[in-house]
């Protein structure tokens, strides 16, 4: 695989009662885990903010023969208290992420699998400058849905001076169609030997109607991701458990 083909599997469609979202996954290391390590989702905080009572529906992929991936429907069901909110938000930007444990009788049969972990991530602005061709792949609403519910991959150029400094503060644009949907959608570039770097994070679509598509995206870049997954990380929030399966419709 390359460095997008291993980003495909790494993403992940969302939907709550209000509508639908993109998430990833990064890898963390946790030694009392199996495998040692953990799935943490990450997706833009608005999302989850308008959760209430839930649930949440997370698409996994499952293997079937021959290698092709078929959908399947995770359901998170949220705490009903807040003060037991099993995700964490950035305080300055639209970021948030949680942990996600399988029951054991979903973990056989799927998983959220990932390519990504925490060294797969930019640092200190150097991966990124003004002019600088990105992809990002996210869950457009004019998508009716993919085959084994995969993002749609687009790119554009950072559009935004300067970049990954303190006066950017954690933020840069992307000349690149956007709708909605599209928040929490990774953004990349290719890494040594076919592997991804995570550079940022769509937040939002710059336009002068919410629900239209824009030429414009503000991202995080990958300093606000690590700082996020280092909030998760101090705030010992408890994995939030997953219900299901449920069959995903075809064609998602």
């Amino acid at each position: 695989m390359n460095a997008t083909e291993k980003m495909m599997w790494s993403t992940y469609p969302l939907g709550t009662e209000k509508g639908e979202a993109t998430g990833f996954v990064i890898n963390r290391r946790n030694a009392d885990t199996p495998g040692g390590k953990e799935a943490v989702v990450f997706t833009s905080s608005h999302v989850l903010d308008t959760l209430g009572n839930g649930p949440l529906l997370v698409v996994l992929r499952t293997k079937e023969e021959g290698g092709a991936a078929a959908p399947l429907f995770l359901v998170l069901i949220p705490p009903k208290k807040p003060a037991k909110s099993f995700y964490v938000s950035h305080p300055d930007h639209d970021i948030a992420a949680f942990t996600v444990r399988l029951p054991a009788e979903l973990a056989e049969i799927a998983e959220m699998r990932s390519f990504l972990h925490e060294g797969m991530l930019g640092r200190d602005g150097r991966s990124l400058h003004s002019g600088v061709e990105v992809a990002f792949l996210g869950y457009p609403d004019v998508m009716p849905g993919t085959e084994g519910a995969f993002p749609v991959l687009r790119s554009g150029r950072v559009a935004s001076y300067p970049v990954g400094t303190a006066q950017a503060r954690g933020r840069f644009l992307i000349n690149s169609d956007v709708y909605p949907g599209d928040s929490g959608a990774p953004v990349i570039l290719a890494g040594a030997n076919g592997q991804p770097r995570l550079v940022g994070m769509i937040i939002q679509r710059i336009g002068p109607e919410s629900r239209s598509f824009s030429h414009l995206a503000v991202a995080v870049d990958a300093d606000v991701i690590r700082e996020t997954l280092q909030l998760l990380a101090e705030s010992e929030k408890a994995p939030v458990q997953a219900q299901g399966p449920a069959p995903a419709k075809p064609g998602f």
